[in-house]
């Protein structure tokens, strides 16, 4: 085998494709996710290899439709004369997650800091709605550089049964960007319900929220982050509230709550 580095172009990778006689199934999400960070610069020379045994391609078919479907050339490692018999040992491993990748850089709670930061980019995104966008670990690495406070809001609950906790690490940051006295007490009081009268919003927040934790089906993540924003924008005008919904769907169909100053 050798190995060597090289540029290939989008008119490259087409013609390595000509190889493509032997692979798995192509899975066209990933394709498109890979495209997505070669367009918006975030692809890096890490070492993984296109492998070629004569006139087979035997790995790096997806990174090669990417490089077609995005229209940039990237400089990635190429191995020749690589065995025709190794493709069942190919891509075997568990895949890196974003929270291993956050993990080798030296934060904590990774898990909890990759979800909150996600949460947080679909908040400001308009994704939260629709959840089709699969965040790469690069993008990930790059949303920590962006909301570096993040890493605070991801330390601040555990499993509580009203809110899911990517919504309320997430909460926690986007309403603290706002006023952070006031957010710790809107969550205080949202997980607790002590003192709270009839018709305030953060009440009515409660009774939905246990209400959707004893019920089979469940509110999605928008939805929960919907209520929740509503009730800290009636909160923080200082208005009561006897009826607290959000509609996603149908005529009387609302758009996404934006979080009041």
């Amino acid at each position: 085998m050798n190995s060597t580095l090289e540029t290939i172009t989008p008119e490259i990778a087409e013609q390595l494709l000509l190889k493509n006689t032997r692979n798995r199934q192509v899975i066209r999400n990933h394709v498109i996710g890979l495209a997505e960070e070669m367009k918006a610069g975030r692809w890096k020379v890490n070492g993984d290899t296109i492998c070629l045994n004569g006139d087979v391609l035997i790995d790096g078919q997806h990174r090669l439709l990417a490089v077609v479907e995005s229209k940039v050339a990237i400089t990635t490692w190429v191995v020749r004369g690589v065995a025709s018999d190794v493709f069942d040992t190919k891509d075997v491993g568990r895949r890196r997650s974003a929270a291993d990748t956050l993990s080798v850089h030296g934060e904590v709670n990774c898990r909890n800091l990759a979800a909150c930061l996600i949460f947080i980019d679909r908040y400001f995104t308009g994704r939260l709605e629709n959840r089709g966008h699969r965040y790469s670990n690069s993008e990930v690495e790059e949303l920590l550089r962006k909301y570096p406070e993040a890493r605070y809001a991801a330390q601040q609950c555990g499993r509580n049964g009203l809110l899911p906790p990517s919504v309320h690490r997430g909460l926690i940051y986007l309403f603290s960007q706002v006023d952070q006295e006031q957010a710790a007490k809107f969550m205080e009081d949202t997980m607790n319900g002590v003192n709270l009268s009839s018709d305030d919003p953060v009440y009515r927040l409660r009774e939905r929220l246990v209400q959707n934790s004893l019920s089979k089906a469940k509110l999605s993540v928008a939805e929960i982050a919907a209520l929740c924003i509503k009730a800290w924008n009636f909160r923080r005008s200082g208005k009561s509230c006897r009826t607290l919904k959000w509609c996603s769907s149908g005529p009387t169909k609302e758009t996404f709550p934006i979080i009041a100053d």
